[in-house]
C-alpha cells in the first residue's frame, strides 16, 4: 500500500491521566524537564501553550468550570457539599482530569529516508493542532509540542475533555467518555484529521497519507509500538518522581523534626533567660534592701549608743541613790538627812521609771534588727559589731 502512515492516539489504560503526579510525568517528558542522553530540548517546539504545562491545565480549568462551580456552590446548603478547587477534586477522584493525544505523520521507516523533510514538520503539526481545535472544541487544548528528537516527529497534545448539560452536579464537567465517544475517535481523529493531514502531506511534502486499513489498522500498530516506548518512560519517570517524593517526604519529615527541636530548644532559652532575669532581680533587690539597712545602721547607731550610754548611768544612778538609802538609814534621828533621803529615794524612784523607758525601747529596736538578715547574719548582730565594745559594756553593765 503506497503512502505514509497517520495515527492518532489517545492516553488510555497506563497512559491515562489520572492524578497530578502523572500528569507532572507527562509534562517532564514533553518539555523534555529531565536529563536524558537519549533525548534533547534543544529539538523539542512548543507550539501552543507554556513552559509549564501543569499550570497551562490548572487555567483551562479556571477558564471552563469556575462558572458551574459557583453556580453548583451557591445551591448547596451544606458546606461540606461545596468544592473547593475543582482541580483538586477531580484530581483526588482517579478520573481523566487531562488527555494526551499522540499525532504522528509518518514511520520510522520513511522519515530516515526523508531526513530533508523534518524541517516542515513544525508547521504541518501546527495547522493540524488548528484542525483538530476546529474539529474537537469540547477537547480544549492546554498545551502542544513537537518532538523532533525521536525517530519519528510527532506531536503531543494535551487538553481537558469538557462535558456539559449535566443535571446533577455541576452543569459542565470534565468527561473523557462523553467527549471522546466511538464516533469521534473514528470519524473525527481517524477520517477527518487524516484528510486534513493528508492534504497537508500532498501540498508539503509531496506525499499521500495511506487510506485507513479495514479490520486492523496497520497504522495503529506502528503507533502502538510508539506508545509502549512512551508507557516504558512513564513508568521510568514515575519510579523517579516517586523516589524524588520519598525523598522530599522525608526531608520534610526531618525539617519537621528540627524546627520541632528548635522549638523546644527556643522554649528552654526563654524560660532559662526568665529564671536568669528574675534571679537579677532578686539580687538586685536584695542589694537594695542591704544599702537601706546599711542606712538605718549609720542613722540609728548613734542614737541606740546614747541610749545605751544614758540606761547605764540611770542604774548606775540608782545604785548610790539605794546606798546613800542605807547610809541614812544607820545616822540616827538626823531630820534634815531624812529629808535629803526622801528626795533622793523620790529622784531614784524617777530614775529607776525613765531607765525603764529606755530598756523597753531598746528592746524594741533590737527586736526590730533581729528580723533583718544580711549574708547570713542579722541586723543586731552587724549592729553590735559596729559600735564596737561600748555597747557591750553598757549591755553588760544593764544586765547587772
Amino acid at each position: 500500500m503506497e503512502g505514509i502512515s497517520f495515527t492518532a492516539h489517545v492516553s488510555n489504560k497506563k497512559s491515562a491521566i489520572t492524578s497530578k503526579s502523572k500528569l507532572a510525568v507527562v509534562a517532564k517528558h514533553n518539555l523534555r524537564k529531565y536529563k536524558s542522553e537519549e533525548y534533547s530540548a534543544n529539538n523539542i517546539f512548543l507550539i501552543y501553550g507554556t513552559d509549564n504545562l501543569v499550570q497551562d491545565v490548572k487555567a483551562v480549568y479556571h477558564q471552563e468550570f469556575d462558572e458551574a462551580l459557583k453556580a453548583y456552590n451557591e445551591n448547596q446548603t451544606r458546606a461540606d457539599r461545596k468544592i473547593e478547587d475543582y482541580f483538586e477534586h477531580v484530581a483526588n477522584k482517579e478520573q481523566d482530569m487531562a488527555v494526551e493525544i499522540i499525532i504522528q505523520v509518518g514511520d520510522r521507516d520513511y522519515w530516515q529516508e526523508h531526513l530533508e523533510n523534518k524541517v516542515f514538520m513544525r508547521q504541518i503539526y501546527r495547522t493540524i493542532l488548528a484542525e483538530l481545535q476546529y474539529q474537537l472544541p469540547q477537547f480544549v487544548v492546554a498545551n502542544a509540542v513537537v518532538h523532533m528528537d525521536e525517530d519519528s516527529p510527532h506531536m503531543h497534545v494535551v487538553g481537558v475533555p469538557v462535558g456539559t448539560d449535566y443535571k446533577k452536579g455541576m452543569f459542565k464537567q470534565v468527561s473523557k467518555r462523553k467527549v471522546f465517544t466511538k464516533d469521534v475517535l473514528s470519524i473525527v481523529l481517524q477520517d477527518k484529521l487524516r484528510a486534513f493531514a493528508n492534504e497537508r502531506a500532498r501540498i508539503v511534502l509531496g506525499e499521500q497519507i495511506r487510506e485507513k486499513s479495514k479490520g486492523r489498522n496497520r497504522d495503529l500498530s506502528v503507533m502502538e509500538y510508539k506508545v509502549l516506548k512512551e508507557e516504558i518512560r512513564y513508568d521510568e519517570l514515575k519510579e523517579q518522581d516517586d523516589e524524588k517524593q520519598q525523598e522530599n517526604e522525608q526531608l520534610e519529615r526531618e525539617k519537621k523534626q528540627l524546627v520541632h527541636e528548635y522549638d523546644t530548644l527556643s522554649m528552654r532559652v526563654a524560660v532559662k533567660q526568665l529564671d536568669y532575669e528574675e534571679a537579677d532581680e532578686r539580687v538586685k533587690e536584695a542589694n537594695e534592701r542591704a544599702d537601706r539597712i546599711e542606712a538605718y545602721i549609720k542613722t540609728q547607731s548613734d542614737t541606740l549608743v546614747d541610749l545605751e550610754e544614758k540606761a547605764t548611768k540611770l542604774e548606775r544612778k540608782a545604785e548610790i541613790a539605794e546606798q546613800v538609802y542605807e547610809m541614812a538609814c544607820g545616822s540616827g534621828g538626823n531630820e534634815a538627812l531624812r529629808e535629803k533621803l526622801i528626795d533622793v529615794m523620790y529622784e531614784n524612784e524617777q530614775l529607776k521609771a525613765e531607765n525603764s523607758k529606755l530598756r523597753e525601747t531598746l528592746n524594741k529596736a533590737y527586736d526590730f534588727m533581729k528580723q533583718f538578715v544580711v549574708d547570713g547574719r542579722n541586723l543586731l548582730e552587724r549592729f553590735l559589731e559596729s559600735i564596737g565594745q561600748v555597747v557591750e559594756k553598757a549591755r553588760s553593765g544593764f544586765r547587772r
